[in-house]
């Protein structure tokens, strides 16, 4: 195989891949959600067929569209009888989307990954079978390719970000209730420990990484506050104080510090203090204040 094929081979199998992973366990609610009104979406008509919203040529500005219908799109570039033109080859099986005119779109989101995959099986044996000499051209089967893989990773991301969107919006992001209200920012936490010292003391024991979880999403406000409340900051692992560094949040650092952080402690994917995660990312007035501090020498990056 050429390089210029091989490369393409593997560029569609890595779209593929990222494609198939943010489908994994949608549900039929996920499939057909409308976040907005007025969204383009699959609908069952009234002599009981489904049938995408999709009239030529699309309206300006474009109707935002569900997840369904962006599945059927993928469904439709994955399985048209255009790759077999464009690569210069006999169709590798019948048509899969518009193409076929006995298609519809699924009613189901296992409906639709399981027609997804079938139309990405028809791709993928139309890319095997294309002439490597005919990669070569400059303007040929190779463009078209690359067309298409834009396609299928633009339209692909559009649906992660519709999944990412559902899941926060849509019960909890993790399955623990206090985590997820930390993860939220919810401040609300606060106000329940420090009016409960029988709740302060269970969350340490089954939280001791809370102060951590507060930082890593960016509540810096709030992983304060919970370490004041005697939550422990230095757990095993990447430390709150080591977030605060790598983002250059001044203040945190200094609040942290204050309340004990340690700033020789080490994290267990590079072996580095927080002083050298603020070294690294250039946080420079970070650097400065911890280099000043007994325990905050200087070290090499």
């Amino acid at each position: 195989m050429t390089a210029t094929k091989s490369e393409l081979v593997d560029l569609s199998n890595f779209a593929w891949e990222r494609v198939r992973g943010r489908i994994e366990g949608l549900t039929d609610e996920e499939y057909l959600w409308e976040p907005v009104a007025g969204c383009w979406s699959i609908r069952r008509r009234e002599d009981g067929v489904w049938r995408a919203d999709w009239p030529l040529p699309a309206p300006d500005p474009a109707p935002f569209t569900t997840i369904a219908w962006r599945l059927w799109h993928l469904i439709d570039m994955y399985g048209e009888d255009r790759a077999p033109k464009w690569l210069d080859v006999a169709p590798q099986g019948p048509a899969i989307g518009f193409d076929d005119p006995d298609c519809r779109p699924p009613a189901t989101a296992a409906g639709a990954i399981e027609l997804l995959e079938r139309a990405h099986a028809r791709w993928d044996r139309h890319l095997a079978v294309a002439p490597e000499e005919r990669m070569q051209e400059k303007i040929g089967p190779a463009a078209y390719v690359l067309h298409m893989l834009d396609e299928f990773i633009h339209h692909g991301a559009e649906v992660g970000v519709l999944r990412d969107l559902w899941r926060w919006q849509h019960g909890m992001v993790t399955d623990d209730v206090l985590v997820d209200r930390v993860i939220r920012g919810g401040a609300g936490v606060l106000g329940e420990l420090r009016h409960d010292p029988a709740l302060r003391e269970q969350t340490a024991r089954d939280h001791p990484d809370l102060v951590g979880v507060a930082a890593s999403y960016g509540r810096w406000q709030l992983a304060v506050e919970l370490a004041r409340l005697g939550l422990p900051l230095d757990a095993p692992g990447r430390t709150a104080l080591h977030l605060a560094a790598g983002a250059g949040e001044l203040d945190a650092v200094k609040a942290l510090v204050e309340l004990g952080a340690d700033l020789n402690a080490t994290d267990p994917d590079f072996n580095a203090t927080p002083l050298q995660w603020a070294q690294y990312l250039n946080r420079g007035a970070v650097v400065a204040w911890i280099s000043a501090r007994p325990l905050g020498t200087p070290t090499d990056a």
